[in-house]
């Protein structure tokens, strides 16, 4: 029994590891144009940052300090008494200088959900702190403005300075990477930009950090340590106030110093699985005098050589086990200029597993010997990410040539417009229908399963069926060890074409999306497997996992799971998210258009439900402690379980109350909603949309103000209970009084959220639904009914995010 047990523990690990795709953030279009320093880019990166790293303070630049101010936005500095002092140079500039003595700090952030971050992650919604010491890098006029007001001259000892410059540094970089890579491009560069940075140390409470950074959306940001092993934690983040004003969202990668063009990538995976490439990266400068520019790349792959397009050898600087690849141009570049940087790099980029293998390394040395046999075959790609060198995060057109051995199937983002085989290798090219961020392909020794379908594209699923052929032989000699009876073996035995019913699913909620939201993107689809146990979408491309295939599952997970990864077609990629926030636009559509495809394509209420109020438990026992919708990956940092939980799970919830707002009670008709939501897709189709954009679109098609219900909902964190009750009286005509008393706890005093109440009589074939519009701490409502009601259910349709109780009426 002991041993059989450990068996099922080491299955059971299996199947819950997954992965996590972390995003990150764009530019703000709107930063100040930056200005040669001393217009003489740096040669080399490496002396740059190794002077950055050890910078000292300077005994013979030393002032005196009484009453200076230092204000950049909402951030103020009151540096009341004490010694500042200069750090050495770094590329023969002065970028950082050290307070010690008695001072205060103030920081107020300006709008509501981020007054709220601050308060529940330090306690407080405003910042107002007396500081010891603190350290200041810059790029921007903050030595002048130091110069102007104090007198340098040769100091004292330089301990406390050294301390707080110390500790900065251990902040600002990480291995041989610098955190905050708007400050290291400005130095390289010669650059002078708005970037400043300040490291503080409170009289009571842990060090911050505060950010002015100008390629950033969100160009103002409070930091503290990071938990978990990372270096830094975002604790509130915000646009400018100059920025606020303005409703628009600035493009990803528009403070950069290189608008990116196009990617033209030619590949070739060898017979042994060796991978090479050479990637020629478009850019074109967005003004004068950029000599470097900074790629990110897979660590695993190794850079053979960097040239410019139809010049010579640019020199460029990595680290050992570094992503970042720094490339010079021997002549900087001039404002609206176009350069090609090629890249050529090999490397570990396509791996190799066993689930057999990997399942077996859990069992007792018993098992492994009586279980050896066959092993299943999978090939992955190790990230989808950075395979080849990416510049920023803005999306361009590409353009991908494969060169790889006939036994493999491959399939890619784009359209095929060629492919040809010559002896033991296919060649194939693939074109962007339109700029993409999210690159990648798959690759095994895959079947094809291909569906024709009149409403629909044409789909290919990629299967590895001899793969579950032996996966199959695993699971029943392991079942046979341990008895015939095992159900919970027998589920991890694939059913008889599971790339059929994994199709179908992948087919059906093609069309049912295509008809509720519009008509998608791309004019093909594929589904590959993978050997893991998540999904993922690309443009016109899914990844889906091999237990979707190989274990069979009544629970409507894996019916989710395919239509969320199909839906992404719609949200997150033929609208995606405009910035960090809006991250729920495409995770939490997803997840709700799943849940939605089961009750509608597939018919199956008791399922839909099931999920929704798992969800809700889920989100309710966080409630106290999890952020809110709005703040996007940036829940994750102190529980990792948020994000999903609040993105995915209360982003779904978010579009399901709208549903239920929106549907029609008496016929139960939800074609407002579809119409909604197909206006919403049309008008961004191919584009970026933002929380407020949607919001924009909700109020246009409800005709009223929703502020209230995205404050709530998105913006807040507060999840209501509901405690009815109710008493019904005989009144005149046979009709009867009803009188109805809801409390609402767990939120604001003015939450307000329309609910539905279900009227049942006598003759159970007659009910009725009615809105009640709930507020406050108790509602009271009177109705005039024409019979005498037998029985009252508030939010009988799960409605809204919310617990529901009945309690006598007194």
């Amino acid at each position: 029994m002991a041993q059989s047990a450990s068996i099922l523990i080491a299955l059971s690990l299996l199947l819950t590891r997954s992965t996590a795709v972390v995003g990150a953030q764009g530019a703000d279009a709107t930063s100040p144009r930056p200005r040669p320093a001393d217009g003489h880019p740096a040669e080399r990166y490496e002396p740059v940052f190794e002077e950055l790293r050890h910078m000292t303070p300077q005994g013979d630049r030393v002032a005196t300090v009484r009453g200076l101010t230092l204000r950049r936005d909402v951030i103020a500095f009151q540096l009341e008494d004490g010694q500042l002092s200069i750090a050495t140079p770094v590329a023969g500039r002065t970028i950082a200088a050290m307070f010690v003595g008695h001072g205060s700090v103030s920081f107020a952030p300006p709008t509501g959900i981020e007054r709220r971050e601050l308060q529940r992650v330090l306690g407080d919604s405003v910042l107002n702190a007396r500081i010891s010491t603190a350290a200041f890098v810059f790029t921007d006029s903050t030595l002048t403005e130091l110069e102007r007001q104090l007198t340098f001259h040769a100091g004292g000892p330089a301990d406390r300075a050294s301390g707080i410059l110390n500790d900065a540094l251990d902040r600002l970089v990480d291995g041989r990477r610098v955190v905050q890579p708007t400050l290291i491009t400005a130095v390289v560069n010669g650059d002078v930009n708005a970037f400043f940075y300040a490291h503080v140390k409170r009289e009571r409470g842990e060090d911050l950090m505060f950010v002015v950074d100008p390629a950033e959306q969100e160009q103002i940001a409070l930091l503290r340590g990071g938990r978990e092993g990372q270096k830094i934690q975002v604790v509130s983040q915000f646009r400018r106030a100059e920025d606020l004003k303005d409703g628009t969202t600035p493009e990803p990668g528009s403070g950069d110093a290189f608008k990116l063009e196009a990617y033209r990538i030619e590949a070739t995976i060898a017979k042994g699985l060796g991978f090479s490439a050479t990637t020629t990266v478009r850019l074109t400068a967005r003004r004068d005098g950029v000599s470097w520019a900074r790629f990110d790349l897979f660590p695993a792959l190794q850079v053979d050589s960097v040239r410019e397009e139809g010049g010579g050898t640019m020199s460029f600087f990595r680290a050992g086990k570094s992503a970042e690849l720094w490339a010079r141009f021997d002549q900087p570049a001039r404002a609206g200029e176009t350069r090609a940087v090629r890249v050529a790099y090999h490397g570990d980029l396509i791996g190799f597993t066993s689930i057999v293998d990997e399942t077996q390394r859990w069992f007792p040395s018993w098992a492994r010997a009586k279980l050896s046999g066959g092993i299943d075959r999978w090939l992955f790609v190790k990230t989808s990410y950075s395979w080849f060198p990416r510049y920023g995060e803005r999306a361009a057109d590409v353009d991908l040539t494969f060169h790889t051995p006939k036994r493999y199937r491959l399939a890619s983002i784009g359209r095929l417009v060629e492919s040809s085989v010559e002896g033991d290798v296919v060649t194939s090219r693939w074109t962007s229908v339109r700029p993409a961020d999210q690159v990648c392909f798959s690759l095994g020794e895959f079947d094809e399963f291909k569906i024709t379908d009149p409403r629909i594209p044409p789909v290919t699923v990629h299967t590895n069926s001899e793969a579950h052929r032996q996966l199959d032989r695993f699971f029943l000699a392991l079942r046979n060890e341990l008895g015939a009876a095992d159900f919970f073996l027998s589920r991890f035995i694939s059913h008889r074409d599971p790339e059929q019913e994994v199709g179908g699913d992948v087919a059906n909620s093609l069309s049912f999306f295509t008809r509720v939201y519009g008509t998608p993107l791309f004019d093909r689809y594929y589904a590959a497997e993978i050997p893991f146990s998540y999904g993922q979408a690309f443009p016109g491309l899914m990844y889906l996992p091999v237990w979707t295939f190989q274990a069979a599952s009544d629970s409507g997970y894996d019916e989710i799971l395919r239509s969320h990864e199909m839906a992404h077609q719609w949200w997150g990629i033929g609208v995606e998210p405009a910035t960090y926030r809006d991250a729920w636009l495409s995770e939490g559509f997803a997840e709700f258009s799943g849940l939605w495809y089961m009750q509608l394509i597939l018919k199956d209420n008791e399922k839909f439900f099931r999920h929704l109020k798992h969800w809700r438990r889920e989100v309710r026992a966080r409630r106290n402690d999890a952020p809110p919708i709005g703040i996007g990956w940036r829940a994750e940092q102190l529980n990792v379980r948020d994000y999903r939980l609040m993105t995915y799970y209360k982003g779904a919830w978010v579009l399901h109350m709208l549903r239920n707002l929106m549907i029609d009670l008496r016929t139960m008709n939800e074609a407002a909603f579809i119409a909604m939501m197909q206006d919403f897709y049309a008008r961004y189709r191919g584009g970026r949309a933002s929380t407020r954009d949607f919001q924009q679109i909700v109020e246009d098609h409800m005709g009223i103000d929703m502020s209230w219900f995205f404050d709530e909902w998105v913006q807040g964190t507060a999840i209501p209970s509901y405690v009815f009750s109710w008493h019904a009286e005989p009144a005149q005509g046979g009709h009867y009084t009803v009188r109805l008393r809801v409390r609402q706890e767990d939120v604001p005093e003015h939450f307000i959220m329309p609910v539905p109440l279900k009227i049942g009589f006598a003759d159970p074939s007659m009910y009725a639904y009615v809105r009640i519009k709930v507020t406050g701490p108790v509602t009271e409502v009177t109705l005039d009914l024409p019979a005498e009601p037998t029985r009252l259910e508030l939010n009988p349709l799960e409605s809204v995010l919310a617990d529901v109780k009945e309690e006598d009426w007194n």
